[in-house]
């Protein structure tokens, strides 16, 4: 250090000290902090303005879909009902959409138009309350179809039934059973009395033909003249009466053999059901399930 100059670090005397510069590192600091503290202050303000206006939070965005649960053994009508009271949906529309027409007569294979009931598959569908009600038609066609595509028909093609047919029976089961064995005895059941020539004789297509699901029907719902009427006109109704499961829809298709003719509920209140291979036994279980007293 030459005599007289100043310690190190020390600015010599009249000179003022030129200002440091920040380095690259310091200056993407200054990047990432300066736009932080930015938002944090923003973020004051409007805090502090939502809290001057009482607390009241900004209103929530709707979904555009609505959840839609159509449960096993609807009939289309109570299907359109259901949509209308979840979606504003006239159930009108549906009922239109559903109505005998070419694509029925395609799918169930028949003669003449026929309506969509049995193939309107139940689920749970998101609906758009604003678009045509045709897309909920078809997203539940192809769900249907979707369901049944592994299904084998085979054994039902020996004797003699088609597609629709088991669908029909499918539509019985699902109103008459309730448990996955069941359903398989009770396909096999109809199947039994069909090959016999018997009546059917299924309560149900009686409620479908009154339009109405009520545990007790009138002499005038029995004597009913529609071909619905499965106490009164033999064979299968000429279309399913209601939508069923992809469980009945297995059921009717691969049902389980027996010797069955008849059965009736047990009345105990666990949904199952007495069967017999002859009128007298038939006529012995209605006097056991009377017995029960509804459980």
């Amino acid at each position: 250090m030459s005599p007289g100059a100043p310690p190190p670090g020390r600015t010599p005397p009249g000179r003022r000290r030129r200002p440091e510069r920040a380095t690259p590192a310091g200056r993407k600091v200054l990047a990432i902090v300066i736009p932080i503290i930015a938002l944090l202050v923003i973020a004051i303000g409007l805090w502090m303005t939502w809290g001057d206006s009482g607390g009241e939070q900004p209103a929530q965005t709707t979904a555009t879909t609505v959840d839609v649960l159509f449960v096993e053994g609807l009939r289309r009508s109570e299907m359109a009902e259901i949509l209308q009271e979840k979606t504003g949906i006239p159930a009108a529309d549906y009922m239109k959409a559903t109505d005998p027409s070419a694509l029925g007569q395609r799918l169930a294979g028949t003669k003449k138009p026929t309506s969509l009931e049995g193939f309107l598959f139940p689920a749970t569908y998101p609906v758009d309350p604003k678009k045509p009600v045709a897309d909920l038609v078809n997203y539940q066609l192809d769900t249907y179809a979707q369901r049944t595509e592994g299904i084998s028909y085979a054994a039902a093609k020996r004797k003699n039934l088609t597609k629709y047919d088991v669908l029909i029976i499918a539509s019985l089961v699902e109103r008459e059973a309730s448990t996955g064995k069941e359903r398989r005895i009770i396909a096999g059941v109809i199947e039994n009395r069909l090959r016999a020539r018997m009546r059917l004789d299924i309560d149900a297509t009686v409620q479908y033909a009154v339009g109405s699901w009520k545990a007790e029907l009138t002499k005038d719902d029995l004597a009913i003249s529609s071909p619905y009427n499965t106490r009164k006109y033999p064979g299968l109704p000429p279309g399913p009466i209601c939508n069923p499961s992809e469980e009945s829809i297995r059921a009717a298709a691969n049902p389980i053999p027996s010797k069955y003719l008849y059965y009736v509920s047990k009345n105990d209140g666990t949904d199952l059901h007495y069967f017999s291979t002859n009128e007298a036994g038939h006529i012995a279980n209605i006097k056991r399930a009377a017995a029960n007293g509804g459980g």
